[in-house]
């Protein structure tokens, strides 16, 4: 399982909210009922309670299963070192390739590949859409003159901040554009789709698991026009090649080339169900791509668990009126608490079957006036198996936690990296 998690957890979350003590919250003091209401949430109800229950009871299997296929993927990755003509395929690329740094609430939360071309006299970064997706802000490294590992990188070498050009879900790319990058780079040829053959040599350069600037060899597997894939969740159609090249998380967003040096595709993703089944999409999509009208980009505020009001960005807003909304949660028998001891009200606990037991609490934990914490006690035992975590207080919550076995400490935690309202990860702890 550690195995799993080194191969698999690039996407860090760091979750404070356990300072914020509601196993304590009989002993704290309670105020009158509140004045405010909260928004219409879906948290609450049995149905998705439920419903996170039974996906939390399939984890271990599923992790363990998955743990088994990469052990098996990581033996069959080698890093290849060349001699003769081939050489070149990264002498003269590989300036161009870029380690990409995904931000969330200024940690990096993700890493990916990507590679400078040349546009219509402007230059500008490809990569996969997955590799940038929910970033606060984005950082791109250039190579360094010298070798370094990726916290050296990261910590010490200059970065360039990235602003999103244009994107297309659909076939999981994006574009970015630096301002004021100067970047002598070889114009690069583009090999048609319909020109690849079964077992031509491919190549790669990327950073695999954080190894930057790795160049990596393999073949054509496969050719699949129009090829249908679902990533978290989210379908995906392209022309893909499907290659044996050795990659791994960091790769993706990465170059692959011929041994013309002809730019075949971009990596992508990989098949969890079988042993190096990788896949790239192909140039002829990067390059329609490049030719489209760039969209204006929208942040999906959708989310099943919560719904966001459409005015201000809280849990909370105060009550105009007596009358309950369609929709909303009353509160107006919640009592009001200071977990802290401090003065300030920073908690509401809803006691629903009136039998003294608090089974849902909101809690404040920075105590700015915003919600980002839920806690749910299903079982009414006094301990909150459900915890719901808003990190970056926009009124959609971002990690769950759930206590399995009601010892006071959680075993598993899930992550919705895209605030798409589907869970993207589960770790057990």
């Amino acid at each position: 399982m550690k195995l799993f998690l080194k191969l698999f957890l690039f996407l860090l979350i760091s979750v404070s909210a356990n300072a914020f003590d509601f196993n304590n919250i009989y002993n704290v003091k309670t105020y009158s009922s509140t004045t405010l209401e909260i928004n219409d949430t879906n948290l609450i109800d049995e149905k998705n309670s439920e419903s996170l229950i039974t996906n939390i009871n399939n984890l271990n299997e599923a992790l363990e299963e998955k743990s088994q296929e990469l052990i098996k993927q990581n033996r069959d990755r080698k890093t290849v070192k060349y001699k003769g003509p081939i050489e070149d395929i990264f002498t003269d690329n590989a300036n161009s390739v870029v380690f990409i740094g995904n931000r969330k609430n200024n940690r990096i939360q993700g890493i990916g590949t990507g590679f400078v071309i040349k546009h219509k006299n402007k230059l500008k970064i490809i990569t996969n859409w997955h590799v940038i997706a929910d970033a606060d802000k984005l950082d791109v490294w250039l190579k360094p003159e010298k070798q370094v590992d990726e916290n050296f990188l990261i910590q010490n070498v200059n970065s360039y901040n990235a602003k999103i050009f244009n994107i297309d879900k659909r076939k999981d790319l994006a574009i970015l554009e630096v301002p004021k990058l100067s970047l002598k780079i070889k114009p690069l040829n583009f090999k048609e789709f319909n020109k690849i053959r079964h077992g031509e040599s491919l190549f790669v350069i990327g950073h695999p698991n954080g190894q930057l600037w790795s160049f990596n060899e393999g073949r054509v597997s496969n050719i699949w026009p129009n090829y249908d894939w679902k990533y978290k969740r989210s379908n995906h159609k392209a022309n893909v090649i499907q290659h044996q090249v050795p990659v791994s998380p960091g790769n993706s967003g990465g170059p692959v080339f011929s041994k013309d040096k002809e730019l075949v595709g971009i990596v992508t993703f990989v098949d969890p169900e079988g042993q190096n089944l990788n896949f790239a999409v192909a140039a002829d999509d990067v390059i329609d791509f490049l030719n489209e009208k760039p969209k204006k980009i929208k942040k999906s505020k959708n989310n099943k668990w919560i719904k966001k009001k459409d005015k201000g960005s809280t849990w909370i807003k105060k009550k105009d009126k007596k009358k309950k909304t369609d929709g909303s949660i009353d509160l107006s028998n919640a009592k009001e608490a200071d977990i802290n001891n401090n003065g300030i009200i920073d908690a509401w606990l809803i006691d629903e079957n009136n039998n003294g037991i608090y089974e849902i609490a909101y809690g404040d934990t920075d105590e700015n006036g915003i919600v980002d914490l839920l806690v749910m006690d299903k079982n009414e035992n006094k301990i909150y198996e459900f915890t719901f975590v808003d990190s970056d207080e926009d009124g959609n919550p971002n990690i769950a936690k759930y206590d399995n076995d009601e010892d006071g400490k959680d075993d598993v935690i899930a992550y919705d990296y895209d605030q798409d309202g589907e869970w993207d990860k589960f770790e057990n702890i």
